[in-house]
């Protein structure tokens, strides 16, 4: 059986099935509200130069407590299959967790061994998507740190 492009709402052809498109490559590495500001436009995109974007927001800095532990305990009541167990209890996990954080609001920005960097941005007043050099003459604070 052959498989069909998709055709985009542009009328253009999509990517062909099982390709890997520049902007699903974007979506592995980069925040979800990004990737879905730039698949967003016409023809889509990753960024071709660096972006800057100030927000008010809180960070999250999530960590699985007792992962250590675990890995030790299941290593030692397992052996070598212990190391399978711990990726499927900590994908489970991770699953959980993010699913929760996306339904939310939040967005996953860091991932690190079995810990997570999240991010709750203020959805009322955007100030605003730059390059990188670009000054920033609108009003609503910088992200400076400043409270």
């Amino acid at each position: 059986a052959t498989c069909k492009r998709p055709i985009m709402a542009s009328g253009e052809q999509g990517p062909s099935p099982g390709s890997i498109t520049a902007i699903q490559v974007l979506a592995s590495y980069a925040p979800a509200e990004l990737v879905l500001r730039h698949a967003a436009d016409r023809h889509p995109a990753p960024p071709s130069a660096p972006e800057r974007e100030d927000f008010e927001g809180a960070v999250g800095f999530v960590d699985v407590s007792g992962f250590t532990a675990l890995s030790e305990r299941l290593q030692k009541d397992f052996g070598n299959k212990g190391s399978e167990k711990l990726n499927q209890y900590i994908n489970s996990y991770l699953t959980r967790l993010i699913d929760g954080v996306s339904h939310h609001g939040g967005d996953v920005i860091k991932f690190a061994g079995d810990a997570l960097q999240v991010v709750w941005r203020e959805r009322g007043g955007r100030t605003g998507t730059r390059g990188v050099g670009e000054s920033g003459g609108g009003s609503g604070g910088g992200s400076n740190g400043g409270g």
